[in-house]
């Protein structure tokens, strides 16, 4: 998620981007979705390094989030984070951002 720039240039012209509450087509709505996850302006964000597994041929990236009040530093929350990637012609077709890190059913 902190190097959109790169991964932008794999994703697909229509790509669908699929949260829990929504779902979005194209780049510049991935890019409006993965911006909004990782900021907020009460809170610093730290993530561990990404697990990565294999799901149903799709990519599944897991890892830690850890959010800190900006003003203290004390621990607000800390989540598992999961986002799911599907490939198609070598480009990201689908992405799915699943806060709670619990895999959805396999793409349609």
């Amino acid at each position: 998620v902190g190097d959109f720039e790169a991964m932008e240039r794999l994703l697909d012209p229509d790509v669908e981007t699929v949260t829990p509450r929504d779902t979005f087509r194209g780049v510049a709505a991935c890019r409006q979705v993965l911006r909004k996850a990782g900021r907020d302006e009460q809170f610093t964000m730290e993530h561990s390094e990404p697990e990565l597994s294999e799901v149903d041929g799709d990519l599944l990236a897991r890892t830690h989030e850890i959010a800190r009040w900006r003003a203290t530093g004390e621990v607000a929350y800390e989540r598992e984070v999961a986002v799911r990637l599907t490939f198609r012609d070598d480009r990201i077709a689908r992405v799915v951002v699943m806060p709670g890190g619990a895999p959805p059913a396999s793409p349609k």
